[in-house]
């Protein structure tokens, strides 16, 4: 069993949407797109949030929001694999909130309620980036 479920695409998107847009593809296409987008939020938490622990959670221990924005990702894969022209508008705005609230999420701008990196001492492992919004200059003559 992975980390997104049968039962959990019955929330976000209706049975007939689905069967529309695996209807030339089977269930694999699914699987890649699932695998696609949980590598993609794996990318933006690392570092910061321990994504195996995340992703390797199953029924009610998976984060709900987690659960929702990997589907949302998903749907945004099958769409531009299908009809990338006939996305539908929530489905681009969906997509479009995951990558901001995840962005944020790798900036450090913003927190979530995930469980984060343990080091060897028990002690929660932080991750401090320095980072300037001003070119770097040398002054050395």
């Amino acid at each position: 069993m992975g980390f997104i479920t049968e039962d959990d695409y019955n929330v976000l998107i209706r049975t007939e949407i689905k069967s529309i847009l695996l209807e030339n593809y089977t269930e694999q296409k699914l699987l890649s797109a699932e695998e696609m987008a949980i590598s993609q939020i794996k990318n933006y938490l690392r570092g910061y949030y321990d994504v195996n622990q995340i992703f390797s959670a199953e029924g009610n221990n998976r984060s709900a929001y987690m659960v929702m924005i990997t589907i949302d990702c998903a749907l945004y894969h099958l769409y531009t694999s299908l009809a990338p022209n006939k996305i539908p508008q929530h489905r681009t705005e969906r997509y479009a909130d995951a990558l901001d609230w995840l962005k944020s999420i790798s900036k450090g701008e913003t927190k979530a309620d995930l469980p984060e990196i343990i080091d060897e001492d028990g002690k929660v492992k932080t991750s401090i980036r320095l980072t300037s919004r001003y070119k770097r200059q040398n002054y050395k003559y």
